[in-house]
């Protein structure tokens, strides 16, 4: 149980540090001090501030979640939609189930599509290849009824793989967006509040 709002503050700020920046955070500990003096002047005793604020461990992780997130959103990386799923996990056990579960099917998803792409435009060129020799007369090349079937399919087989690898990119850039917007609904409803701005 903590004794003094000292304790209070200095948790919250060994929680957050390294997290935000030093302005951010020096503002965020400024403003729980300035809670702690309003509800000394209003008569409130230190133990009833603690339960109305909740534990400083608690609050440091919705702020560090809340922040990967908004980071997350202004800088498009894997590294920071990979910190902002990690860090809205740790707000629950639930989010387990409905954070990383699906952040996992999505990615095996991507990568799925993407490895199927780039074995079809690596395949196409290689069945181009094969359908050339036979064209130029190699029997033990003759893997096609027709050499022309074997360079149209060539042609289609690596126009697909190009087709998949350039829809992932996008399918990628859409989840990323869906993604962010389902991790602020989710800090949103674990915090109380209805969105972050």
């Amino acid at each position: 149980m903590l004794q003094t709002e000292q304790e209070f503050v200095r948790i919250l700020k060994s929680r957050l540090e390294g997290t935000l920046p030093p302005e951010e955070l020096s503002d965020i500990v400024s403003d729980y001090t300035e809670h702690f003096r309003i509800g000394r002047t209003e008569g409130r005793l230190e133990e009833d501030l603690f339960r109305s604020l909740g534990s400083p461990e608690d609050i440091a992780r919705e702020i560090r979640a809340t922040h990967l997130v908004k980071k997350a959103e202004a800088v498009t990386s894997c590294k920071n939609i990979l910190h902002a799923v990690l860090a809205t996990i740790g707000l629950g056990l639930f989010n387990l189930v409905f954070v990383l579960i699906p952040f996992i099917i999505l990615v095996l998803l991507l990568v799925i599509i993407f490895i199927v792409g780039v074995a079809f435009t690596v395949c196409g060129p290689v069945a181009g290849i094969f359908a050339l020799l036979q064209l130029a007369g190699n029997p033990s090349f003759a893997i096609w009824l027709s050499p022309a079937a074997g360079i149209f399919f060539s042609i289609g087989i690596t126009a697909l793989g190009l087709l998949l690898v350039i829809g992932d990119l996008f399918l990628a850039r859409f989840f990323y967006h869906i993604g962010i917007r389902y991790l602020k609904w989710n800090i949103g409803v674990i915090t109380g509040t209805e969105r972050l701005t």
